[in-house]
């Protein structure tokens, strides 16, 4: 439990604090599950507070998944000191660590986002694979491959396979499932696969390949 403090607090921390007991509560329970009652319980505060800065519950549950959202974006984020080719895999890495670390939570709103949903959580789930397909975008830009919309819909189509396979990976017994490396070697090649068919030029592909591994 995230227990209220004595001392009194600014409304941009007790708006944190709430937040973090309600995210916490993401981990053991669906976001559809996360009520304002268990929330104030969680952040040993009063159901009138939370009403206070969010204004209802569905508005409580977007910031939630906002939280989450801008959590993973934060943990993935690419390094512009690594080249092209070691920022896409450290980014994969740190996907693959950030969700099993958090399981339940990734597993809770990919499917949410992806069985259905609400329409408040399946924009925000195309606005991080926006975020994240215009980071990829930029390091190819460098490195000589045009932005274009057959190479947008490759990558996010690469987005929906990485978010499959890692959701069946976390489901899958740990004796039978693949090792974490070869996981995240198989999420960057399929990358690399994809912007190659959608470029449809082998030639300008093997010029490519140089200069995504080359720092910037």
């Amino acid at each position: 439990m995230v227990r209220s403090s004595g001392a009194r607090l600014s409304p941009a921390d007790r708006k944190a604090q709430i937040l973090t007991a309600a995210r916490g509560l993401l981990e053991v329970r669906a976001i559809d599950a996360i009520s304002v009652e268990a929330v104030a319980e969680e952040a040993g505060v009063s159901p009138g507070l939370l009403f206070h800065y969010f204004g209802s519950q569905r508005k409580l549950r977007q910031a939630v998944l906002r939280a989450v959202a801008d959590e993973l974006l934060d943990h993935v984020r690419p390094d512009p000191a690594l080249s092209l080719e070691e920022q896409l895999r450290s980014s994969v890495e740190a996907f693959v660590e950030q969700v099993s670390r958090h399981p339940s939570v990734y597993l809770a709103v990919v499917r949410l986002t992806t069985t259905g949903g609400n329409a408040e959580a399946r924009a925000l789930h195309r606005a991080v694979r926006a975020t994240f397909t215009d980071w990829i975008t930029a390091g190819l830009t460098g490195a000589g491959i045009p932005p274009s919309p057959r190479v947008a819909l490759a990558l996010d189509g690469w987005q929906a396979f990485v978010e499959e396979i890692v959701a069946t990976w976390l489901d899958q017994p740990t004796s039978v499932r693949m090792d974490r490396a070869d996981l995240v070697d198989l999420c960057e090649r399929s990358c690399y696969q994809l912007v190659m068919l959608a470029l449809d030029d082998a030639g300008s592909w093997e010029q490519i390949l140089p200069r995504l591994r080359r720092s910037i």
